[in-house]
């Protein structure tokens, strides 16, 4: 919305860049090597911070992609409650079963919640 970009499906146009350039004065898109190579930098680089308190996570940070991001982000989000739809928008995503990879987590849960209700008392 900062952007100005549209927010609705029907308005969405496929050569927008979602993401701009890092250049101040370029109205172009970052591409999508760039954004990669960026986010590789950023991950290595907070692993060097948490190194020597948390090498576990330290080494997860260092295998972590833009893609993990994502579904990080779609995870979490739908943990929280956010609807499907929703997650599926602001992903982009043309279909709602591509996003429901994410549910896992809330399967999860729902599995555990219905054992529950209908446990032997």
């Amino acid at each position: 919305m900062e952007r100005r970009l549209p927010v609705t499906p029907t308005r969405w146009h496929p050569n927008t860049p979602l993401i701009g350039s890092l250049e101040q004065d370029s109205a172009a898109g970052i591409s999508g090597v760039r954004l990669w190579e960026i986010t590789r930098r950023f991950f290595s680089k907070a692993a060097e911070v948490i190194e020597a308190d948390n090498p576990v996570l330290a080494e997860k940070l260092r295998r972590a992609s833009p893609h993990w991001t994502l579904h990080t982000h779609a995870t979490h989000a739908l943990a929280r409650g956010a609807d499907l739809t929703t997650v599926r928008d602001n992903l982009r995503h043309a279909s709602i079963s591509t996003t429901s990879i994410y549910l896992h987590s809330d399967e999860v849960k729902r599995a555990k919640q219905i054992r529950e209700a209908f446990a032997a008392r």
